[in-house]
């Protein structure tokens, strides 16, 4: 990522020459967790040359672009040791490319980071806050394939355990030391591995040499290059032996190879008087608290006294400020639940409804229109009584819906497989009246979201078998264009920002958030999202987007430029939670958590957005 503008120049440009997997590697690991810990950073990216590989590409960031060659600039940087820093063309932003080094101070690549800036900001004190963080990564890093290779080797071995407490106190308490890993025989596995390292590959089997020192008790000791490392049998308080561990120290020809033999049972010795077994050294830890002084989102309550008592799917929101009413399509129960907005107290089932979907509230009529794909077709309610009204009689299957505040016309996607309908259909209607105005066919089983425009004249709508997002005229009612998505499929979700002319859509196979230009419908920034995600939302107070997914994490995009969009570490939400609705005049988000299949579970959580 070298020099900033360049960089948002020829991103695009690039072929991708490193794939990226779903398990993250070791150094997206890391950006990751330095992200979590240091929120003042706007940007943040690797670059290596991978083993077998002859081209240096970024290989971890926040940004997506995995596999992007480096350029002139990141080589320099590589080649000479000489940062490079510099104020992107729109002054907005600093960057700080620095040689990315491993624990033997050896460079292994480059890194750049990149702060919010503005016009007198110090930017010797920038750089020197990014030199820190690549010092404090340094000490993570034992070489290139380290980073290449997965953070975990076994999903099934936890990570925040008293073990890697263990291990992290004790790096900071001797900095001489290069690397230390524990291993063991974690609960419910039968093979000793690394439960504690501070260079990750947590859940790493034991190799021979790791055995045999557990096995007879002599210890390994090697020189490799520039590194001495002592493998010795892990003990506990008792003097059981519960495992090994590897103590690597620096080394040069001529050190006292018996000193560091010698400091390095000391540290064995250090650790055996802090773990009275092998039970204490595998017992959970919470994660560390980290203060935040700009949270992209917190997590503020959730609806902990309600209890759905019944299964299935919840689908969207809908709320009303003025009443302080939330409401949540249950969508497999056939109900909607309402709750207390500010509190989120649950305050009663609202029945009337078979399969509920979209939620719109109208406030000058105190009406509620829900979408229905039920034989009872989409209904509307009056909202002080909850009695229906009036019904939007359509094909079957109503279930995405658009209200354009600018027309006060309602568009309502029907049709599909979901109902056994070869076709969807794009229904233009008067959400009082039920009048169609007018209805667009598409040659499609699963259309899905549409986002309207209120100072244009277009719809979007996604088209999730064509894997496009097509695009509609309001006035003539026909598709006038069709902007397809390359690299995943099913694209369900939807957001727009108008002012900045950027779509937002979301893909299901994989997870991925694509932005696109709405000027000529070209994909200018796509990145991966948390997985089974039915919601997707801008917020254009703090220039974010919203991802929730049903594996239970909620994903947070900060636009840097409408064309570059830096992810911040996911948040923890709960198991379900994959749709929801930002509420801007109470700067918050708020999530439903499905029951699920059988019926365990089912919530509403909510999120302070922060600054």
């Amino acid at each position: 990522m070298a020099r900033y503008a360049l960089f948002l120049a020829t991103a695009l440009l690039a072929p991708p020459l490193l794939a990226q997997t779903a398990t993250p590697n070791y150094a997206q690991h890391l950006v990751d967790e330095t992200l979590a810990t240091h929120p003042d950073i706007a940007i943040m990216a690797m670059h290596v040359t991978p083993p077998k590989q002859a081209v240096n590409v970024i290989i971890a960031s926040n940004i997506g672009r995995i596999g992007k060659a480096a350029d002139s600039d990141d080589m320099g940087v590589v080649d000479t040791g000489k940062p490079v820093l510099e104020v992107n063309k729109e002054g907005d932003h600093f960057e700080v490319e620095l040689p990315l080094k491993d624990v033997s101070d050896d460079t292994v690549g480059a890194l750049s980071i990149v702060y919010p800036y503005a016009a007198g900001d110090d930017k010797a004190a920038l750089a020197k806050k990014a030199e820190a963080v690549r010092d404090q990564l340094r000490r993570r890093i034992s070489n290139v394939a380290n980073l290449t290779q997965a953070y975990q080797f076994d999903t099934g071995v936890p990570t925040r355990t008293y073990a890697q407490q263990l291990v992290d106190q004790t790096m900071a308490a001797h900095p001489k030391l290069l690397i230390l890993m524990l291993h063991a025989v974690p609960p419910g596995k039968s093979v000793n591995a690394v439960v504690g390292s501070s260079i990750g590959r947590i859940g790493k089997q034991a190799d021979e040499d790791d055995m045999r020192a557990i096995d007879t008790g002599i210890p390994n000791l090697e020189v490799n290059g520039n590194r001495f490392e002592v493998e010795t049998r892990l003990l506990d308080a008792s003097g059981k032996t519960i495992g090994a561990t590897g103590i690597v120290f620096p080394y040069k020809p001529g050190d006292d190879k018996e000193a560091l033999k010698r400091e390095g049972f000391a540290i064995r010795d250090e650790l055996r008087a802090k773990i009275p077994s092998l039970a204490a050294l595998m017992q959970p830890v919470p994660a560390t608290q980290v203060s935040d002084p700009n949270p992209t989102a917190t997590l503020a309550g959730r609806s902990t006294d309600w209890k759905p008592g019944y299964s299935g799917d919840f689908d969207h929101f809908g709320y009303d400020l003025k009443g302080n009413r939330l409401w949540l399509a249950a969508e497999d129960h056939g109900s909607l639940e309402l709750f207390n907005l500010r509190t989120g107290q649950h305050e009663r089932t609202i029945t009337g409804v078979e399969t509920p979907h979209a939620i719109i509230y109208l406030p000058k009529a105190n009406r509620l229109v829900v979408t229905d794909s039920g034989k009872g077709m989409t209904k509307v309610f009056d909202a002080t009584t909850y009695k229906v009204v009036n019904r939007i009689a359509l094909e079957p299957g109503a279930d995405s819906a658009e209200y354009d505040s600018s027309t006060g016309h309602l568009y309502i996607v029907t049709g599909g497989q979901d109902v056994g309908m070869k076709d969807c259909f794009l229904n233009e209607v008067d959400p009082l009246t039920g009048h169609v105005y007018n209805k667009l066919r598409f040659d499609s089983d699963h259309t899905e979201a549409v986002k309207a425009e209120q100072h244009g004249n277009r719809l979007f709508v996604n088209v999730a078998d064509h894997n496009e997002v097509d695009v509609v005229d309001k006035k003539t009612f026909k598709v006038i264009a069709h902007w397809p998505l390359e690299g995943a499929r099913t694209n369900l979700t939807m957001a727009l920002d108008e002012a900045d002319h950027r779509l937002f859509v979301g893909t299901r196979n994989p997870g991925k958030l694509f932005v696109l230009n709405t000027d000529n419908g070209a994909t200018v920034a796509t990145l991966d999202t948390p997985a089974t995600s039915d919601g997707l939302f801008w917020d254009s107070a703090r220039k974010r987007v919203y991802v929730p997914g049903g594996d239970g994490y909620l994903g947070v995009f900060q636009q840097v430029t409408p064309d570059l969009y830096a992810a911040r570490p996911r948040i923890p939400s709960a198991t379900g939670a994959k749709s929801g609705i930002v509420v801007p005049q109470l700067d918050r988000l708020y999530l439903a958590a499905s029951p699920g299949e059988h019926g365990k579970g089912g919530e509403v959580l909510w999120f302070a957005l922060g600054k």
